[in-house]
Formats: structure tokens, sequence, C-alpha cells
């Protein structure tokens, strides 16, 4: 009850110092995507994005400096960090329909998104150490303590509520545009924001400072997964109204930030 009554007077004073935020608000809700407005930005873009020309160009840096001094760095170190984010992928190259995986590897998974550390802060920087981020996953498998469903992380305790079982929750086809091979996704994790709880200190600046946050949050998680050989793919394609309403937010006090899927491959298991 104190935890509550803490959250409700911040929440007050949070919303009675925040001004100036109206564009970040209209750029977040511009923004946003629907998966019929996706289609028709992927049909457009296919030429261009199938042609080896625009592929090759894709891997140099826009900007280049050829009559200034050049020096090359040392290769980098071989450490455990180093191996891991060398491994990290984002496609699956061989689907794997069991999308099991136990109760360890999902705890480990929650905790490097949003967790408390040793320091009793969290394991990802944040302006003004405020956390305006909310963490929602889907888990596609049953294990001896945890159902299938949708559920919130609570970095306090550590713990997971389950929020929904309903079916929609899981056909993923609704509010996602599918990419090849991740039908059998094993985590499917949701970052949203609370604005409020940044914007009353940093104003519309704020947004930047959660992008910052929701980027670390997600990269954690893809090297998490990464230990254990498991693929994590970012997904743009979200229907953010579909998501939304699937998280049951109000798609504008808080809102949806990105989607990160956690897959198993076949060969890589």
């Amino acid at each position: 009850m104190d935890d509550f009554k803490s959250t409700m007077i911040s929440n007050y004073y949070a919303d009675k110092y925040a001004s100036n935020t109206e564009l970040l608000h209209l750029y977040h809700q511009n923004t946003k995507h629907s998966k019929k407005y996706l289609m028709g930005n992927m049909y457009r873009s296919r030429k261009m994005l199938n042609s080896p020309n625009f592929i090759m160009a894709t891997k140099n840096p826009e900007k280049q400096f050829p009559l200034q001094k050049e020096t090359l760095l040392k290769k980098p170190s071989e450490n455990s960090l180093q191996k891991i984010l060398n491994s990290r992928r984002s496609q699956v190259h061989t689907p794997n329909e069991d999308s099991y995986i136990d109760e360890q590897i999902i705890s480990d998974l929650f905790w490097s998104s949003y967790g408390s550390n040793t320091k009793g802060t969290r394991v990802v920087p944040s302006g003004g150490a405020l956390y305006p981020l909310e963490m929602y996953a889907i888990i596609f498998n049953k294990t001896d303590l945890l159902e299938k469903g949708l559920y919130h992380y609570s970095p306090k305790e550590h713990s997971l509520q389950l929020i929904s079982q309903e079916e929609n929750v899981f056909d993923l086809s609704k509010y996602i545009m599918m990419m090849p091979n991740l039908e059998s996704p094993s985590v499917v994790f949701f970052t949203t924001a609370i604005f409020k709880r940044a914007t009353f200190k940093y104003d519309t600046r704020a947004y930047r400072y959660i992008l910052l946050e929701a980027g670390a949050a997600a990269q954690n998680i893809s090297l998490m997964a990464t230990k254990y050989n498991l693929v994590s793919t970012f997904i743009g394609g979200t229907d953010d109204f579909e998501v939304e309403k699937m998280l049951n937010i109000d798609g504008n006090q808080e809102s949806l930030v990105n989607c990160l899927f956690i897959t198993k491959d076949m060969k890589w298991s």
C-alpha cells in the first residue's frame, strides 16, 4: 500500500510540474504505425531494398575523410563480452518449432531488461534515475512456475504479473507484420514509456532520454539472449494502435516504444 501511495503522490506532482510536452506527444502519436501503412511503405521501397548497389552502400559510412590521417585500431580483445557481441544474431536461419525456454533463462532475460543491480539502481542508464519505462512480454511456453500469457515485469521484486491469457494475445498476426522464420517465438518483449515520469523534469527533451534508455534495455536483452544461443530480432513492423490495445494501455500517457522477438534457431541451439 505504501508503494501505491508513493506512486500516486509522485504522479500527482509529475502532472503538476510537467509543461511544454505537446510537441513530444504530437511527434510520438504521428509516428505510430498501422499494418496497412507499413505494407504500403514496404511495397514502394522493395526495388531499392533488393538492389545490390543499395545493399553495398548501406555497409559504408555516409561520411568519409580520405584526406585526413587514418589510424588503424588494435584488434578487439578476446573476452566473454566480446564473444557475445560478435555472436549476436537477429535472423533465424533454420526455424525451430519448439519455443520452450526454461525459467532461469526467462528470469535472466527480464532481469537484463530492467532489473535492479547490486547498487540498488537498474541495469540500464536512466536520465535523472527516473526510470519511465515499463516492460511487458508474451511468454509462449508453460513452465513449472509460469503459464503461457502476457506478463508485466516488476523490477523491485524481480517478479512477473500475469495480465492476460486470452487467445488474441498469442495471435501476433493481428498486431505485428511478421518477418520470415519468426513464427515460433519464445518470448516477445514490449517496452512502453510513461512520459510524465521524465517530462516533469526534462520537458520535451525527456523524449531523447526515454529512447536512449529503451535502446539500452533492448540491447541488454539481446546480449543475454545471445549468451543462451537465442536470436533477438527488433521488430519495427508493429501496428502500434493494436499493440497498445492488446497491452490495455491508453497510448497517450503510456505508449509503445519498441518490440523485441526472442527466438530459437535449430542450427544455433
